[in-house]
């Protein structure tokens, strides 16, 4: 279990920029901010010696069928964020303990929450499906406002009424974008997986991504409850 002491020692001061850190027992601290990622993943991709040659000419590391770019040559987008951090990441299993702190925005407010690393990496994930995956930007809105380190049931509810919202309660609208929002999620989870399992020595990121599939998945399963559960809470308002 992680130490006590190391909530308790949080400091406001430490997490100055927008983005989430991670705190493990063996007092490793990631910096996952968008600033960082983007800063680390590109010095990688310049570095030929961090991805050998028969990493980049294996098939499932080729751009997926459904990507705006697959006519052209190159390493799929979504993973940027993920490779730069295997180097520390693959050192984890899926059940180690860690803190995850989120600063949503400047105003100061820390989110903080013991979890396990793999909960933890949700928000790399997110951001390699829904940011630096081509064909999934279009979904990031979806996102907006929420906490990523959020139980699984709020996650899922927050996430439900921005859709709810974006598309202004129309039911048959909601419906087909959260089964096609699943089916993009899907596809593009799979790919990740496949690529990741040649690479991965450890679970930690298998399990982030599988993590951030089963929301989707849940989503499409409980759309219809949720929206009865959204319009009898705002009849009671």
């Amino acid at each position: 279990m992680l130490d006590e002491k190391m909530t308790a020692d949080i400091r406001f001061d430490d997490y100055g920029q927008i983005g989430l850190y991670l705190l493990l027992q063996d007092s490793t601290r990631l910096v996952l901010t968008r600033e960082n990622i983007e800063k680390v993943s590109t010095e990688y991709w310049a570095n030929p010696d961090k991805i050998p040659p028969d990493v980049r000419e294996a098939r499932e590391f080729e751009r997926c069928s459904f990507c705006p770019s697959k006519k052209h040559e190159g390493l799929c987008d979504a993973l940027r964020p993920i490779l730069p951090l295997l180097d520390v990441v693959d050192k984890y299993v899926s059940y180690d303990r860690v803190v995850a702190i989120y600063k949503p925005d400047e105003k100061g407010m820390l989110h903080i929450s013991r979890t396990n690393i793999s909960e933890g990496l949700r928000y790399v994930c997110m951001l390699s499906l829904m940011n630096y995956c081509q064909s999934g930007r279009k979904y990031w809105k979806y996102y907006f406002g929420i906490i990523p380190i959020l139980g699984v049931t709020e996650f899922i509810n927050r996430l439900y009424l921005n859709i709810l919202w974006l598309h202004e309660g129309d039911k048959e609208k909601i419906d087909m974008v959260v089964s096609e929002f699943y089916e993009h999620i899907t596809n593009a989870t799979e790919n990740q997986l496949a690529r990741l399992k040649l690479i991965c020595k450890n679970d930690a990121f298998l399990n982030a991504f599988i993590g951030v599939q089963s929301i989707s998945q849940l989503l499409n399963m409980t759309k219809d409850t949720l929206l009865k559960e959204s319009l009898d809470r705002f009849q009671k308002i």
